[in-house]
């Protein structure tokens, strides 16, 4: 029996996103694997006897590493596998390369060689609005480029957000993850729907969904305020401020065409809400960016626009004057995103593989 312990930091995009995997494919894996979940650092130092050691979402909150316990639990471990929190293709705590034997993102940049060079703001877009628009954050933020070029073996795809639930609805799942911390982990699958609902009816009563709110940081705010620089007061889309969720959703399931900048990182719930809504996803390009599930396939999958902008008008009003393209697309985009989440126990049962056999 090969047992597996999985230490996780639950909020709600562990509990019905990054753990979706270990909740909905545990049985479908190894009948010799045992999962074993927690989010306590102290029952693993002190009580778990298994030797391999799986951690999701950690050091978020606080945004630093704990390197003392990470000392403490690489003595302890044969194997440790990180799964990264942040949605970008940066590594963010790359410190934890030499404590870790895998190290999954949900997004890697295509170009591993970026990997051990400085960035400002932690990402490429960020470095990219800096160098090309002088953007600069309160505090400065540069990213430590890795050290070891040695490590860069260890890096590995994982999967992204668009393997969780959606639509999301945000107060029950306060109440699961609530549940989660309260009666552990294993309680919450209750909560967890079966991926790949039949598309939202849409009715197209909205052009172009454009309500986009800003994170603080000056380099992650900067391509939402040149984007909504471009769109100003252009009838076609749909602005303005934040509004309750319910009524968001309702937004986006009746838009033909939904814009979907980056965020903390290149990938964002509103990429798939556009896809499970029927509508059409125009969003930065994504070219330096290898995911799963891949819905960034330009032309097919997904509109590409600059990085600055400055298409975004003239291609929304082309899809919108174009029908039947917008709708190959938006056709193209969900079937390519249900047979991949179709596989999603097989890249599970693989990945598990992949660790325990190290």
């Amino acid at each position: 029996m090969t047992r597996v312990t999985v230490l996780a930091f639950f909020d709600r995009i562990s509990v019905y996103h990054t753990l979706k995997p270990f909740l909905y494919c545990r049985k479908k894996i190894d009948a010799n694997t045992l999962l074993t979940i927690t989010d306590s650092p102290e029952y693993c130092l002190s009580k778990d006897r298994n030797r391999i050691l799986i951690m999701v979402r950690m050091f978020l909150k606080p945004d630093r590493v704990d390197h003392a316990l990470m000392r403490s639990l690489r003595d302890k471990y044969e194997r440790i596998a990180f799964f990264n929190g942040h949605p970008g293709g940066g590594l963010h705590h790359g410190d934890l390369l030499p404590y870790v034997d895998l190290y999954y993102n949900k997004s890697l940049w295509k170009d591993r060689s970026a990997y051990i060079q400085k960035h400002y703001g932690d990402e490429l877009f960020t470095d990219y609005y800096h160098r090309e628009f002088g953007i600069v954050d309160e505090n400065d933020i540069t990213a430590e480029p890795v050290m070891d070029k040695r490590h860069l073996t260890k890096l590995r795809l994982g999967w992204n957000v668009g393997v969780g639930d959606f639509p999301r609805s945000k107060y029950g799942q306060r109440a699961g993850v609530a549940l989660a911390r309260l009666l552990g982990v294993h309680w919450s699958k209750g909560f967890s729907k079966r991926n790949n609902p039949p598309p939202q009816r849409n009715s197209g009563a909205f052009q172009v969904h454009a309500r986009l709110g800003f994170q603080k940081r000056n380099s992650l705010a900067a391509q939402r305020r040149l984007l909504l620089d471009k769109i100003a007061d252009h009838p076609a889309f749909l602005t303005g401020p934040k509004i309750a969720p319910r009524l968001y959703n309702r937004e986006v399931q009746h838009s033909k065409i939904v814009l979907s900048p980056f965020g903390l990182g290149e990938l964002c719930f509103r990429d798939f809400e556009a896809i499970q809504s029927d509508a059409l996803l125009v969003k930065p390009d994504m070219s330096h960016i290898q995911t799963w599930p891949d819905v960034f396939v330009p032309g097919e999958t997904y509109v590409p626009v600059q990085w600055d902008g400055s298409d975004v008008v003239e291609k929304c009003e082309y899809y919108l004057h174009n029908e039947i393209e917008r709708k190959r697309i938006v056709q193209n985009a969900y079937q390519a995103y249900r047979e991949q989440t179709d596989q999603l126990c097989d890249r599970f049962r693989a990945t598990m593989a992949e660790i325990t056999d190290l």
